[in-house]
């Protein structure tokens, strides 16, 4: 087999399992209001609270590597004006293993009385690697796969802006500025891994004081693979209980179930039934989402439950 045969094979690997790990580490959280300072920087200091989350995703249970995903993020409002945040996610995918970790800040403009507009940017170390002893292959001994392809541990930047009210939101981010690089082989004229742009909006509608309706739609385009497009509509009840459903084009349906504690800890869960091919290995997928909120205020803040 020669090299430029071994390329594409590996190009095929990489297209196969980076893709859909790296849309896993991003977006296609079916609770993304729990990990919205992961897709936009200009996130960190939005609501009126600081918080600590963790997130746990198993997708296409009882399939040999299936995606699984874990974030802890924390966010913190230092001002009135201003937020920082930090974000680590760990996720592995087939034989490949990502890590990331990131530092992000955002300052909030007031427009008006009703309206905030927020630009964020973040600073990111990362690493991905194959590993090769997980790869199947019909030459024995082969050189170019008994070592691991990596990027080695690599920086990366990213930005992102907000604008929000107390009833509206709309968020618009590129998450990675730079293409990931791979050592032993020079990959660039195959594959361009890119961190995409990322769209989303969403509204609050008070129906009565005991009900609120929260629909969300969040779309990424251009990391590699097809576009995603996500739809959420969450219904909040007495600002306890949270009832939901998901929508993913061409890729699952689900359902949200979440319960806030005396608005200190809020503890969210997500089943995912897959509408495409995927059903006929798998039936589902499970996502647990914690957060604890601290050094809320008293007031009503400008930003209500869009992101918990």
């Amino acid at each position: 087999m020669n090299l430029k045969n071994k390329k594409i094979i590996i190009l095929a690997v990489i297209i196969a399992v980076t893709s859909a790990s790296f849309s896993q580490t991003l977006p296609a959280f079916r609770q993304y209001r729990f990990n919205a300072l992961v897709l936009n920087p200009a996130q960190a200091g939005a609501n009126d609270y600081s918080d600590v989350s963790v997130m746990g995703t198993q997708y296409w249970v009882g399939m040999p590597g299936a995606p699984q995903t874990a974030t802890v993020s924390g966010n913190y409002k230092a001002f009135d004006n201003f937020g920082v945040g930090a974000a680590f996610i760990a996720d592995q995918t087939g034989p490949v293993h990502a890590t990331s970790f990131d530092l992000m800040g955002a300052y909030h403009l007031k427009l008006s009385e009703n309206w905030k507009l927020s630009a964020g940017l973040k600073i990111s170390a990362l690493n991905h690697t194959v590993l090769s002893s997980e790869l199947e292959t019909y030459t024995a001994n082969d050189p170019d796969m008994m070592e691991n392809l990596s990027t080695g541990l690599s920086y990366n930047a990213g930005f992102g802006f907000l604008a929000y009210s107390k009833k509206l939101f709309v968020g618009l981010s590129m998450p990675r500025v730079a293409s990931l690089r791979f050592d032993r082989m020079n990959m660039t004229n195959f594959i361009d891994k890119k961190g995409g742009i990322i769209a989303y909006g969403g509204a609050n509608f008070s129906i009565n004081e005991n009900f609120d309706l929260r629909p969300s739609l969040l779309g990424l385009v251009g990391y590699g693979g097809p576009a995603l497009i996500d739809l959420n509509v969450v219904a909040t009840i007495k600002n306890l209980i949270d009832v939901g459903l998901t929508y993913q084009w061409k890729g699952n349906i689900g359902a949200l179930l979440g319960i806030n504690i005396k608005d200190k800890f809020v503890i969210g869960y997500s089943y995912s039934y897959p509408i495409n091919s995927m059903r006929t290995v798998s039936i589902q997928s499970h996502e647990l989402a914690l957060r604890m909120k601290f050094n809320k205020k008293l007031k009503t803040g400008d930003s209500p439950r869009f992101f918990n």
